[in-house]
C-alpha cells in the first residue's frame, strides 16, 4: 500500500537527496551481502553421498542441527560435524541408543541410564536419574520413556514441550518447541507449541512418529505416511505408498520403502531431499542434511556438509572425556546470538577446516567491511532523518489511498494516522486506534521472541497497545514491501513481555475479553529494517481506548 502527500519543490530536493543516499546504501549492501552469501554457500558445501567398505560400521545413526552421531557395534558413540558446545565429543561409555538434537546429544547406557553432552543452556543435557527405555533429543529439550511408559522431559519448557501428560507411551519424539508420543493403541498425543497445528495429530492409529521444528509425521498401520503442521515447502505432503520408517527434519521429511529405497520430500537446499540410489535400512533427517545406514552398517549422508556433518569418519579414536554435561559459552550482551554461534563454530572447527581457512578469513573481512558500512550509513540516515524532521516540523500526516473494509457495520469510521518516524519514538510502544497506520523497523526496538521455524537471533519490532471495554473480535493484518516475512503476536497486558494470546503470519484474529492487550509487529528475518503497514479492526465493539 502506497501513501502520497504533496511536497514543495524545496522538500522534493531534500527527499531526493535522502532517497539517493538510501539507494546508494542499498547497492553497496547488496554487493557485500551477495559476496558474503556466496562465501557461506561455498562453506556449507553439498556433500557427495559416499559409503566405502573401509568406513566405520554403525548400527544406529542420528542427524542433528549441525552434527551427526552413530553407534558402533560395541556401543561406542562416534560423532562428527559442529562441536562448539562439545556435542560431537561423546564420553567413552557404551550406549544402546543415541539421539542428536540441536546442539546437544543424548544416549542410553546398557543399564538404561541417560547420558547427555553438549549445550546445556536450558539443562537439556542434565537428565534425571533412573532407567529409560528410549530417549529423544530435541532442539533445546530432551525426553525419555521409563519402563512403565511414563514420559519424562527436561530442558527448555517455554511452550510446555517438557511437560508431558500422564499415562503410558510406547514411543516418544522431541521436536523444536513440541513433543509427541504414541499410546499403546497407536493414538498420537502431542504437547507444547501448536503453531501451524503441529501438535494436533489426526485421529487413528500410528506405528511410529517423528516430531521436528514446525511439523510432525507418523506412519499408519498400512505404512502410509501422514504429516501435519508447517507445510510451506511441502514437507507435510508425503507421497503415496507404504513406508517402513519415517524421519522429519527441519524443513524436509524422509522415509524408507520396503525395498530400502530412501524417499524425501520438502525443502531441498544442498540436495538434502535427494537421497542417493541403493538400499538404506535406517534413516535420520536433520536440519540441512540427511543420513542413513547401508545394510553393511556403512554411513551415508547427503545435503549440506557444513562443519563436515555429512562426512562420516573412516577411523575411530576413543575419547577419554567422561563428561556427561556441558556448560554453554555465554553470549556477549547485545550480540546477535545466531551470528555468535556460527562464528564460534568456525573458530572451534579451525583444525578440521584447514582447507577452508582462506575462505573463512575472506568472509570475516567482508563481514567487517559490511558492519563498518552499515554503521556509517545508519549514522548518515539518522542525521538526514533528523534534519528533514526539523525542516518539516515533525512527522507528516499521510493521505491514505485505501481504507480497509470494517468487519462490522456497527464500527465507527476508521481514522488513518501515520506513525511517527522510528527515530522520534524511542519508547517503541504506542497506542493504536481503528484503521491503519504505517511503522518502521530498525535497531532501536527489539523483539524478545522467535517466530516458529525461524532462526534464533536479533529481530526488530514495534508494539501497539489497546484496551477493550467489552468482549470483541480483534483482527490485525500486517504487510511490508521491504521485508518479505512479517509476523504478528497478540499479547496480554501493556508491553512486550505479556503472555502470547495468538500469533501468526500476516493476519491474526481473536475474540477477546475486556482488558489491556499489545500487538507486536516483527518479522522472521534477522536484523531486517524497513517499513510496514498495520490494519486494526474490532467487531462487537463497545469502546476502545
Amino acid at each position: 500500500m502506497r501513501h502520497i502527500r504533496y511536497t514543495s519543490p524545496f522538500m522534493n530536493s531534500k527527499l531526493a537527496l535522502y532517497f539517493l543516499t538510501l539507494a546508494v546504501a542499498a547497492v553497496l549492501l547488496f554487493t557485500l551481502l551477495a559476496g558474503a552469501d556466496n562465501a557461506s554457500a561455498q562453506q556449507a558445501a553439498t556433500a557427495t553421498p559416499t559409503s566405502t567398505s573401509g568406513s566405520l560400521k554403525f548400527r544406529a545413526i542420528s542427524a542433528g542441527e549441525d552434527h551427526t552421531c552413530g553407534l558402533r557395534a560395541d556401543g561406542a558413540a562416534v560423532c562428527w560435524g559442529g562441536n562448539l558446545f562439545d556435542q560431537s565429543t561423546p564420553p567413552s561409555d557404551a550406549f544402546t541408543s543415541i539421539s542428536a538434537g540441536g546442539y546437544h546429544t543424548c544416549g542410553l547406557r546398557a543399564d538404561g541410564a541417560a547420558v547427555c553432552w553438549g549445550d546445556n543452556l536450558f539443562d537439556e543435557s542434565m537428565p534425571p536419574s533412573g532407567a529409560f527405555t528410549s530417549i529423544s533429543a530435541g532442539y533445546s529439550h530432551t525426553c525419555g520413556l521409563r519402563a512403565d511408559g511414563a514420559a519424562v522431559c527436561w530442558g527448555a519448557n517455554w511452550e510446555g514441550q517438557s511437560t508431558p501428560p500422564s499415562g503410558a507411551f510406547t514411543s516418544i519424539s522431541a521436536g523444536g518447541e513440541h513433543t509427541c508420543g504414541l499410546r499403546a493403541d497407536g493414538a498420537a498425543v502431542c504437547w507444547g507449541s501448536n503453531a501451524y497445528g503441529k501438535s494436533t495429530p489426526p485421529s487413528g492409529a500410528f506405528t511410529s512418529i517423528s516430531a521436528s521444528w514446525g511439523h510432525t509425521c507418523g506412519l499408519r498401520t498400512n505404512g502410509a505416511a501422514v504429516c501435519w503442521g508447517y507445510n510451506r515447502f511441502g514437507q507435510s505432503t508425503p507421497p503415496s505408498g507404504a513406508f517402513t520408517s519415517i524421519s522429519a527434519g527441519t524443513y524436509h521429511t524422509c522415509g524408507l520403502r520396503a525395498d530400502g529405497a530412501a524417499v524425501c520430500w520438502g525443502h531441498n537446499a544442498y540436495g538434502k531431499s535427494t537421497p542417493p540410489s541403493g538400499a538404506v535400512h535406517f534413516i535420520s533427517a536433520g536440519d540441512y542434511h540427511t543420513c542413513g545406514l547401508r545394510a553393511d552398517g556403512a554411513a551415508v549422508c547427503w545435503g549440506s556438509n557444513a562443519y563436515g556433518k555429512s562426512t562420516p569418519p573412516t577411523e575411530y579414536t576413543p575419547t577419554p572425556t567422561p563428561t556427561a554435561t556441558a556448560t554453554r559459552v555465554s553470549t556477549p550482551e547485545g550480540a546477535d546470538d545466531r551470528m555468535s554461534r556460527l562464528e564460534g563454530k568456525v573458530d572451534a572447527q579451525q583444525e578440521q577446516l584447514e582447507t577452508q581457512q582462506g575462505l573463512i578469513e575472506a568472509q570475516k573481512e567482508q563481514l567487517g567491511t559490511l558492519r563498518q558500512l552499515i554503521e556509517s550509513m545508519q549514522a548518515l540516515i539518522t542525521a538526514l532523518t533528523n534534519r528533514l524532521a526539523a525542516l518539516d516540523g515533525g512527522p507528516a500526516a499521510a493521505t491514505p489511498t485505501h481504507t480497509p473494509t470494517p468487519t462490522s457495520t456497527t464500527l465507527p469510521t476508521a481514522t488513518a494516522t501515520r506513525a511517527a518516524r522510528s527515530t522520534l519514538n524511542p519508547g517503541c510502544i504506542r497506542s493504536i486506534n481503528l484503521g491503519w497506520l504505517t511503522g518502521a523497523w530498525n535497531a532501536d526496538c527489539l523483539s524478545n521472541k522467535t517466530p516458529p521455524t525461524a532462526k534464533t537471533g536479533t529481530r526488530y519490532a514495534r508494539f501497539y497497545t489497546f484496551t477493550l471495554d467489552a468482549p470483541s473480535t480483534v483482527t490485525v493484518n500486517i504487510s511490508s514491501d521491504d521485508v518479505s516475512s512479517a509476523y504478528l503476536y497478540l499479547l496480554n497486558g501493556r508491553g512486550a513481555d505479556g503472555s502470547i494470546v495468538n500469533r501468526g503470519d500476516a493476519q491474526i484474529s481473536e475474540t477477546l475479553q475486556p482488558g489491556a492487550y499489545t500487538i507486536e509487529a516483527t518479522t522472521y528475518a534477522l536484523e531486517a529494517a524497513g517499513n510496514f503497514t498495520l490494519t486494526f479492526d474490532v467487531a462487537g465493539l463497545s469502546r476502545i481506548r
